[in-house]
């Protein structure tokens, strides 16, 4: 099967795939979120919330330069 993320150059994710595009557990995502270290992620509802893998991109380039 193969993995999707590294396909797609735009598009939304899940905390769950947002965190392996990253290559960090699940737990530590909610926490750079929580922290501040990861943008905030847009609400579709109550119970899911997704963001942009352009802003997650972003993150990786600057979280290099600093």
């Amino acid at each position: 099967m193969q993995d999707n993320l590294s396909l797609s150059t735009s598009g939304a994710l899940r905390a769950n795939d947002a965190a392996k595009f990253l290559g960090i557990a699940k737990s530590t995502f909610w926490r750079w979120v929580s922290l501040g270290k990861l943008p905030a992620g847009r609400r579709l509802s109550s119970r899911c919330t997704v963001w942009l893998k352009e802003d997650i991109e972003r993150f990786l380039t600057t979280a290099g330069e600093a």
